[in-house]
């Protein structure tokens, strides 16, 4: 207190002498509690730095992936856009084209529509005649077909429609039966009309190496016909046949009075000759009447004859030989033997002038 009193500078001086240690020691405390803190906080904003680093980082990864997913959801957006306009552009095309077929088919239907109401009979255009009253069948014109209209008639078989021709061979038409093998074969050996009648001559051929057996009995029954008919002829009225046989073969004499034969005359002859030629010629008739009569019966309770079972076997072993073709369109055009001539011979169709028959109409 004296010190005080007496000198304030050194009492000020004792003082902060006195305080210096305190101080320095506070001095350092802060210093130590602020690095202390100083540590802390940079601990604090380094571990923030890197965590802001680790967001931005993975921002920027994120931001990449997006960018690449846009773009390539972009690409997808453009490949779907080109397609669709492709396929507008299709349809668009398609569109038109249907619309040239639609106005095509609705021509074509308008003509067929006229044609087929110009080959009705009902639908034709109705001619009243004059100075007749009322609309009956007397009343109207028969209908009168134009030049146009007959310039355009089918000359030939190959120049009718499927369905014409199938309604023709289910009516045994053999001009249609063999126009529709001729399709056949155009269709199955991709050859022309004409190239197809070279195949149909090749049938024929494999058909004549058995013709002739099939045909035998009906020549032998011609030829014996034809004979027994002018022999029977001769052995009744002819004086010098009807003598040799009455006297050689039947044994009998001239009549009574009658030393020649030269005296009698043909009907005379008959007359004579009539007593043992009545017997042969009555009985050989009476065979042919019961002949004809089993045929007959036959027919009625559809039983094959002779003649059906050989042109089943015949169009059976053509069928049979040739099986790339319709077997049923061979078969029903093997069913029909070829015209023969005076002389017994076959008419193929290859001899003819022109391929196939003149016309079949």
């Amino acid at each position: 207190p004296r010190l005080r009193c007496a000198r304030p500078e050194a009492s000020i001086a004792v003082r902060a002498a006195m305080l210096a240690p305190r101080c320095l020691v506070a001095n350092s405390r802060r210093r130590a509690g602020a690095q202390c803190l100083g540590t802390r906080w940079c601990g604090a904003v380094g571990h923030e730095s890197n965590r802001l680093e680790d967001l931005l980082h993975t921002a920027a990864t994120d931001r990449a992936e997006l960018k690449s997913q846009l773009k390539a959801q972009g690409d997808v957006n453009r490949q779907r856009t080109e397609m669709l306009l492709k396929s507008l552009q299709a349809a668009e095309l398609d569109r038109a084209e249907l619309r040239n077929e639609l106005a095509s088919l609705t021509r074509d239907f308008d003509h067929l529509a006229h044609k087929f109401k110009d080959e009705t009979v009902g639908s034709r255009e109705r001619v009243q005649r004059k100075g007749i009253k009322g609309r009956g069948a007397q009343s109207r014109m028969a209908y009168r077909p134009s030049i146009e209209y007959a310039e355009k008639q089918p000359t030939h078989v190959c120049e009718l429609s499927h369905q014409s021709l199938a309604e023709l061979a289910m009516l045994n038409d053999h001009c249609a039966i063999r126009e529709r093998l001729l399709r056949e074969v155009m269709a199955v050996d991709h050859i022309s009309w004409g190239q197809a009648h070279e195949v149909l001559n090749t049938f024929d051929r494999y058909n004549e190496k058995f013709y002739w057996f099939e045909t035998l009995p009906y020549r032998i029954g011609i030829t014996l016909a034809f004979v027994g008919g002018i022999a029977s002829a001769f052995m009744v009225f002819e004086p010098t046949v009807a003598e040799w046989y009455g006297v050689n073969i039947a044994g009998e004499e001239l009549p009574e009075g009658v030393e020649s034969i030269d005296e009698m005359t043909i009907n005379q002859v008959g007359t004579w000759t009539w007593s043992w030629m009545e017997p042969m010629i009555g009985t050989a008739s009476f065979v042919l009447l019961c002949a004809q009569f089993t045929r007959a019966q036959a027919s009625k309770m559809n039983m094959k004859t002779y003649s059906d079972r050989i042109l089943g076997w015949r169009a059976d072993r053509l069928s049979q030989a040739f099986p790339q073709y319709d077997s049923s369109m061979v078969r029903a055009w093997a069913k029909h033997l070829p015209k023969v001539g005076y002389d017994f011979f076959p008419n193929y169709e290859a001899n003819f002038r022109q391929k196939g028959p003149a016309s079949g109409l």
